[in-house]
């Protein structure tokens, strides 16, 4: 009972001085003291989940759900739709938990809570899941390379996806990594960008969540090291290839985070994917609040399709106007799916509502 009382204690203290202290949660944050990291580095060590994680165990291919944010403390008897569509993985586009509040903080803490939700837990336990993360798991809203405690949530985003280290490249420092699924003339490479660790700081034009373009040659969402990894990764042999990025790529009218604000990354990418010879190519995203699909036409190419999706139970946001928007924006809670018809040939892009009703389906050749 007395060792009971200490630990009961122990953590008590923690969690207030967390509560108190954690300025980090902000991006003008003063450099925490060493005390205060160690007792945070500590919080997030009391939790491991006990979900087991391999999407390695995946052995064919043919729907995969998206998601795209996720409020630990909110409802989430949306699962119970995606699991009606019985999908063979769901992939997490970012933002799975709310990690930049004070209150919010350690990160694990919040994986801790989502663990404890019962419609979450038992779609874990039946599908395999991948993620990659986006500002509010990262740590703090508007998250780049210039955030102090970048590490500290990167250990702890690897501690809870458990599975990411095996299938990172030996050069990784973020989160970025990739798997290959499926028999041979039906393989689905699923190839996780991070958009987040290496990335540029946003230059700011004084309104929140607005930013103007860095026309900067320097400048760079993903940074040299994982550049030269994406561009080897894209050269694999397989049928099909998802790209997961946590921004949008296609659209590019709107001030907010996306590719677009680094104008000569988001070229670069097309031109490593044109120059890899990787033809059947899709990339999903999410951050924007808001289901859409997007196109880019691209020289000598051809289209490329970029299927948003979320929020899953946050606040819904009203989406830009952009020529690159396929039909409107579902302006709901939303999920996203692909499904392959490996005999047809064929591709279906969908975008499922709070209904569980189809808002968005595009069907296209591969």
């Amino acid at each position: 009972m007395m060792m009971q009382l200490r630990y009961f204690f122990a953590v008590s203290i923690i969690g207030s001085l967390l509560v108190l202290n954690l300025s980090c949660a902000e991006k003008s944050q003063a450099p925490e003291s060493m005390n205060l990291k160690l007792l945070r580095m500590q919080a997030e060590a009391n939790y491991q989940t006990d979900i087991v994680q391999n999407p390695a165990s995946v052995k064919s291919v043919q729907r995969v759900a998206l998601v795209s944010g996720i409020d630990q403390s909110a409802d989430q008897s949306f699962w119970n739709s995606i699991a009606s569509h019985k999908p063979d993985l769901v992939i997490a586009t970012g933002n799975t938990v709310h990690s930049t509040k004070a209150f919010e903080k350690p990160l694990l803490s919040q994986y801790k809570k989502l663990d404890e939700n019962e419609d979450y837990r038992k779609i874990r336990q039946s599908v395999p899941f991948m993620a990659t993360w986006d500002e509010l798991d990262f740590g703090i809203r508007h998250g780049d390379s210039s955030f102090q405690s970048k590490n500290e949530s990167r250990d702890a985003f690897l501690k809870y996806w458990n599975y990411i280290p095996k299938l990172q490249p030996k050069s990784a420092k973020g989160i970025e990594h990739s798997i290959i699924l499926g028999p041979a003339g039906k393989r689905v490479q699923i190839i996780v960008l991070d958009t987040r660790y290496y990335a540029t700081p946003w230059t700011e034009n004084g309104s929140d969540g607005k930013f103007k373009k860095n026309w900067s040659k320097s400048a760079s969402l993903l940074g040299a090291q994982q550049w030269n990894w994406l561009a080897n990764e894209l050269r694999k042999d397989s049928d099909f290839k998802v790209i997961v990025s946590s921004l949008q790529l296609a659209a590019n009218t709107d001030e907010g985070e996306r590719w677009g604000l680094y104008p000569h990354d988001r070229q670069k990418l097309f031109d490593t994917i044109r120059n890899a010879g990787a033809k059947k190519v899709v990339v999903v995203s999410g951050n924007r609040n808001f289901g859409a699909l997007g196109k880019v036409d691209m020289e000598n190419y051809g289209p490329l399709y970029d299927l948003t999706v979320g929020p899953f139970n946050e606040s819904v946001m009203s989406s830009e106007k952009d020529r690159h928007y396929i039909g409107d924006s579902v302006a709901s809670g939303n999920f996203g799916m692909l499904e392959w018809d490996w005999k047809r040939q064929t591709l279906h892009l969908k975008i499922f509502d709070r209904d569980n009703k189809l808002a968005k389906d595009l069907r296209i050749n591969i």
